[in-house]
């Protein structure tokens, strides 16, 4: 039984230490992520953007686009294509990647989503991708009882393909001061896991 559990351990050790060298050579081979351009949307949650459903039991849904789709109206609605989203899928160019991503909340929790500190690989194909969460300064001119926050990044990757998965660690900005609170990781106040819309 002790010998099992230090087998165990040993294990967690290696993949552990295995991760880090991986996240390592991945930094060497590729250079580090850079986020190129973003923006977030807050609207009432019947004003759809993104085509499908957020999956049962959950207010988050996300994606990362190595590659433009086929049809970006796959995607997204009509009222997106009308609008600011219309193009942004293009970006996906093999060394620039987008991440798209939703997040449904109740009117006294609405807030805007957007990325934060620097991301970072964590393994060969795995990114960590901060998010700074911050509250809006007027919802009086919306009438809604359920917000959704959509949001879209493109992040360049110098020498290298685009993650395959990653996390998305959201943290708090300040509203006063401007300071994001969230460089350790227990400040973390969500994480999220997205994979490639080519493999949903």
């Amino acid at each position: 039984m002790h010998r099992r559990a230090l087998l165990s351990s040993a294990a967690a050790l290696s993949l552990a230490g295995l991760s880090g060298c991986l996240a390592d050579a991945r930094r060497t081979a590729s250079g580090r992520i850079r986020a190129d351009t973003g923006h977030s949307r807050l609207h009432p949650a019947d004003e759809q953007y993104v085509k499908g459903t957020f999956p049962e039991d959950a207010d988050f849904r996300g994606w990362l686009f190595a590659d433009p789709p086929d049809d970006q109206t796959d995607v997204f609605t009509d009222r997106a294509m009308q609008g600011q989203y219309s193009n942004d899928l293009q970006g996906a160019d093999g060394d620039s990647f987008v991440l798209l991503f939703e997040v449904r909340m109740a009117r006294e929790d609405a807030a805007f989503y957007n990325i934060g500190l620097s991301p970072s690989w964590t393994g060969w194909r795995d990114a960590d991708i901060p998010i700074r969460r911050s509250a809006p300064a007027d919802l009086e001119p919306l009438d809604a009882d359920t917000f959704v926050c959509t949001h879209l990044s493109t992040f360049d990757v110098a020498r290298g393909a685009a993650p395959t998965n990653a996390t998305l660690r959201v943290f708090e900005r300040d509203g006063e001061s401007g300071t994001t609170h969230g460089t350790e990781p227990e400040q973390t106040v969500a994480t999220y896991r997205v994979g490639r819309w080519s493999d949903r």
